[in-house]
């Protein structure tokens, strides 16, 4: 494995590689939390007849509200974690061919800069080799 800093304007990235293949990335800086919202979930049959086959996803629910509270039509699993007194958020996909492998620190050094490693090589060996090396990470005060 290999880490190169990227180009970037408002804070700093460099792509995780492993031999000639973009494994990840590593973001700090000015960074979102993760979120899920490429889609949006209706209980109107007609707005979902209307946007179903379009780039915004919907789905059809009964119970929206609960189905979206409940992450029931995202991508990956969130959950929180506290790593080296750090709380984190871990993102986790529900299906091996789909979603992302992630953690995301809210506040890392005196500037709240901000802090992001998303994987997106789904193999299962590579979720608990990530989820492993998360574990890992300490930050110098």
């Amino acid at each position: 494995m290999s880490i190169k800093k990227e180009r970037a304007e408002d804070s700093q990235i460099y792509s995780i590689n492993a031999g000639n293949r973009h494994v990840g990335y590593i973001y700090y800086g000015d960074y979102k939390p993760f979120e899920e919202n490429s889609f949006f979930i209706t209980d109107d049959k007609e707005l979902y007849g209307k946007y179903k086959n379009r780039e915004l996803k919907a789905y059809f629910s009964d119970n929206s509200d609960r189905d979206y509270r409940n992450g029931i039509y995202n991508v990956n699993y969130y959950y929180y974690d506290t790593i080296n007194k750090h709380r984190t958020q871990i993102m986790m996909p529900k299906k091996t061919d789909k979603g992302l492998i992630g953690i995301y620190f809210d506040s890392v050094d005196i500037h709240q800069n901000k802090m992001a490693i998303i994987i997106n090589d789904l193999s299962e060996e590579n979720k608990e080799l990530f989820l492993k090396v998360f574990k890992t990470i300490k930050f110098n005060p």
